[in-house]
């Protein structure tokens, strides 16, 4: 019985996990049905990667991870003629605009990996790219900072003992602390955003001119941050 309780703890968390991911990266439209917002919810959910050569193609052309994201939110549109649905992995064609420009990114996605794979992007009018380098490495694709900040701001922030003694050691103030995630950027090699029941986010920035990396667990009820970690170590 109380594997059973802990299994339904965890998927209500999980499926709350979720919707708050999708309600700040997507809007209202989270909750839309309509086969195009199904579609760009599918992909967002997923974790998002890019090979090197695709990414070169994107820092060619003028195309960022914000761009890609931003053609899941209420601009995108799906095109379902150019998407193929019959075969694995099934590939979506997305697009939108850029400062008034078309472009689109194809997404495919791997329901096995739950990953959502950027295969190929263009923009209109971008001359054509030499690009020397083949899709042998991947990346994952950050969420734009804003989502970023806005998840991390959902909830009440709660600093945990460790946090607490380290900003002592290091002469924080927790004005400075519950400020800093608003100018730092995620690591998101050591971020785990999807993780149940804990996602959490380290983030890179600056406290007192001097750089440091906090971590923010992502809680039902509470943010908390978690550690702060410096240039000098700390016996906490």
């Amino acid at each position: 019985m109380d594997k059973f309780k802990n299994r339904v703890k965890y998927f209500i968390i999980g499926l709350s996990f979720g919707v708050l991911l999708v309600y700040f990266m997507f809007g209202s439209r989270g909750c839309s049905w309509l086969p195009e917002n199904r579609v760009k919810n599918m992909v967002g959910e997923k974790e998002i990667v890019v090979g090197d050569s695709v990414l070169a193609v994107m820092q060619c052309i003028g195309i960022n991870n914000d761009d890609i994201y931003e053609l899941l939110k209420d601009d995108g549109e799906v095109e379902f003629s150019l998407s193929e649905t019959q075969k694995l992995p099934k590939t979506y064609y997305i697009e939108g605009y850029k400062d008034e420009v078309l472009y689109w990114a194809k997404f495919a996605l791997y329901e096995e990996k739950d990953l959502a794979e950027v295969t190929e992007v263009f923009l209109t009018g971008a001359a054509p790219c030499e690009i020397n380098v083949t899709n042998e490495f991947y990346s994952t694709m950050p969420l734009p900072h804003k989502d970023v900040i806005a998840i991390i701001e959902s909830h009440e922030f709660r600093i945990l003992a460790d946090a607490e003694c380290q900003m002592e050691f290091y002469g924080i103030s927790q004005e400075d602390l519950f400020e800093f995630h608003k100018t730092a950027e995620i690591n998101i090699e050591r971020s785990e955003p999807r993780q149940l029941p804990n996602p959490f986010y380290i983030m890179n920035g600056t406290l007192n001119n001097k750089p440091f990396s906090v971590k923010y667990i992502i809680g039902e009820n509470r943010t908390r941050i978690h550690s702060i970690v410096g240039e000098n170590p700390t016996d906490c």
